[in-house]
């Protein structure tokens, strides 16, 4: 297959790009590009819109794969475009990526915010639901739109999440002819719709609602009974060592509140929720989207047959479905230097904990946890449930 080029154009189109460049494009077979790229195109190659969905560019490169071949993306393929795409499938060699300067850089010049200090967040193709887990005082985002009506429906989430005072500034076409700006706060915003092509700067005041620590509280999971309760949960979460893309697998989710810390603290994430019920792994997906992470994927089956396929995970939880069988295949799977966390509440359970200790050392750990309650007039402790915890480290 021939090296496709894949060049970045800003708001000015082709006509903006440097002479090499056009040159280049002028002497390839094809070109495919967006149609409001057309006009400004050099004449000779035969010219294609962008395929929807976008998936279908891997068989018109396989097609024409003896041609020479341009692909025309906006700003810099590689920061959330196509370029990005491109080198994950065919590989870092398969492309060369010639970048412009991005739409997200060009708002942070407008709005005076260094980037090292803004969270970039996408809701194109995702659920608006997902900026919430950005949410905190003094925040600076910036806004991946997917339509005209994203600022309306980035306003009304951040007034429903307490936020109402933050700041939105959405900033259209940058660095075209037909640059706009509109300026406004979430609680009061009145816009329904705006350009299309648009970055939305999202700037959170001095007190709001702060995101929970590392474990947020049960009340905020949607439950039947079958929960790792917040103590234990913070707990087993310092101890997976959640990192940004990190790869989880929580074998007897039930309803998911490890995989949805996991992922809120883990940027880019996966969490596989495991488990055979199919109301469990509904409560799972439910609690990730009140809680405004992406990345859960339900997984539903016993564990022996729902674990062959997984990509292998940096860190394994086990809150059911406990067997010396499932503990030695997590044992097996999990990434060199990952970790196994493990949970037990019954005396049955419990025996299987120890005996992997016994078996593969690790770490044995009784946690004990009391809450203060009201007693008559007064206020006593009240016990829950001890668990039993085993952590253990795969060999590096």
């Amino acid at each position: 297959m021939a090296r496709p080029l894949v060049i970045g154009v800003g708001e000015g189109g082709a006509a903006s790009l440097s002479p090499e460049i056009r040159a280049r494009l002028a002497g390839m077979d094809m070109i495919i590009a967006a149609p409001r790229f057309h006009g400004d195109l050099p004449d000779g190659p035969e010219v294609q819109v962008w395929p929807s969905p976008f998936s279908h560019i891997y068989n018109i490169l396989k097609t024409n794969s003896k041609k020479s071949l341009a692909l025309l993306a906006t700003g810099d393929p590689m920061w959330f475009g196509a370029g990005a795409s491109l080198v994950r499938r065919l590989g870092p060699d398969a492309c060369e990526v010639v970048p412009a300067v991005s739409g997200l850089q060009l708002a942070a010049a407008r709005l005076g915010w260094p980037m090292a200090a803004c969270r970039v967040v996408s809701i194109h193709g995702r659920p608006v639901g997902s900026l919430g887990a950005a949410l905190h005082p003094r925040a600076r985002l910036l806004v991946i739109a997917q339509d005209g009506g994203s600022p309306q429906q980035v306003a009304q989430l951040l007034a429903a999440r307490g936020y109402g005072r933050a700041r939105l500034h959405v900033l259209a076409h940058l660095g075209g002819a037909g640059e706009s700006r509109i300026d406004g706060t979430a609680h009061d915003w009145s816009h329904d719709r705006v350009p299309d092509f648009h970055i939305i700067g999202v700037e959170c005041p001095d007190a709001g609602p702060v995101a929970h620590g590392l474990a947020a509280p049960d009340s905020g999971f949607d439950n039947d009974g079958k929960l790792t309760k917040r103590d234990a949960r913070a707990s087993a979460l310092a101890k997976l060592a959640p990192f940004p893309g990190a790869v989880l697998w929580d074998i007897g989710s039930g309803s998911g509140a490890v995989s949805v810390d996991f992922l809120r603290n883990a940027p880019r994430g996966t969490a596989y929720a495991i488990d055979r019920s199919r109301a469990q792994l509904d409560r799972a997906v439910a609690n990730a989207g009140t809680h405004g992470v992406t990345g859960l994927v339900p997984v539903e089956g016993d564990v022996a047959d729902a674990l062959a396929g997984l990509p292998r995970p940096d860190a394994v939880f086990i809150g059911g479905g406990m067997s010396e069988a499932v503990i030695t295949a997590a044992q097996a799977a999990v990434r060199p230097g990952g970790w196994l966390v493990a949970h037990a509440v019954t005396i049955e359970s419990e025996s299987v904990l120890i005996a992997a200790w016994q078996r593969s050392g690790g770490d044995l750990v009784r946690l004990s946890v009391q809450h203060a309650d009201p007693v008559g007039g007064f206020h006593g402790w009240r016990p829950l449930m001890p668990v039993t915890q085993w952590c253990w480290q795969g060999p590096g």
